[in-house]
């Protein structure tokens, strides 16, 4: 069959309006959170100061979602449809792809521990950060919402959709996915002490890029697999600390 031949104009370049929302919705969101905690808290902790910007984080994401609902308002049940038809028939291939990314991430992240101090690690930066949204169990949450839903919804959004699914139509698919799968690991290796902390996410991205990619660009494969595994880690993190 024809590989269909997409043009400039095929590119849905209204949905690229929500990376201003989002950073638009992040600074706002950041300045009202800051604004607060100077006026109404008194002794402003790191601690404190985190879970503000955490909440701050959520809103711009919560904000960024119901835009892009309301930029497909008039399809958006019929494409919401096929999609979850595409989970319905094709659950196993998404648990068999999460089992695999989960056990080749254990296997690297094993192998990690035992190199020398100042490239190996047993836990990446982010995740070291992450923890921090984990001391107060009234929070958790505010955490299982930015983590399992807000984090994995919108940066599938942002990774997949707009990368592949969009800039895909004129810069080939594949290439795109491979784009998309560089810049979604560096993006959570900023404050790396170790080189080899981008492949824990370099797993996780291909194996997103590659379900977003067989089931036709459907956001609710790489959605999926994406919560799925944040849910897992989350509720991992939590038998470990509160057992």
């Amino acid at each position: 069959m024809e590989r269909k031949k997409y043009r400039f104009k095929d590119i849905v370049w209204k949905d690229f309006s929500l990376l201003a929302i989002l950073i638009a919705s992040m600074i706002v969101f950041s300045l009202l959170g800051i604004v607060i905690g100077f006026l109404y808290i008194d002794n402003l902790s790191e601690k404190i100061a985190l879970k503000i910007s955490v909440i701050a984080q959520l809103l711009a994401y919560l904000v960024t979602a119901c835009s892009f609902y309301f930029l497909h308002m008039n399809d958006f049940k019929y494409h919401l449809r096929k999609n979850i038809n595409f989970v319905k028939n094709h659950y196993l291939f998404l648990i068999i792809v999460t089992v695999t990314m989960m056990v080749c991430s254990t296997i690297y992240n094993t192998i990690m521990q035992y190199l020398p101090d100042g490239i190996g690690f047993s836990e990446t930066q982010n995740e070291l950060e992450l923890m921090g949204l984990f001391d107060k169990p009234a929070f958790l949450p505010v955490t299982f919402l930015l983590i399992v839903i807000g984090a994995p919804l919108v940066e599938e959004i942002c990774f997949r959709h707009l990368l592949i699914g969009e800039l895909g139509k004129k810069f080939n698919f594949i290439a795109m996915g491979i784009v998309s799968t560089i810049l979604f690991s560096l993006m959570h290796v900023v404050g790396a002490e170790s080189p080899f902390e981008i492949g824990s996410y370099l797993i996780l991205a291909i194996a997103m890029v590659y379900v977003y990619l067989k089931s036709g660009r459907k956001l609710i494969a790489s959605v999926s697999l994406h919560m799925l595994n944040n849910l897992i880690s989350f509720i991992f993190t939590i038998i470990t600390l509160y057992t």
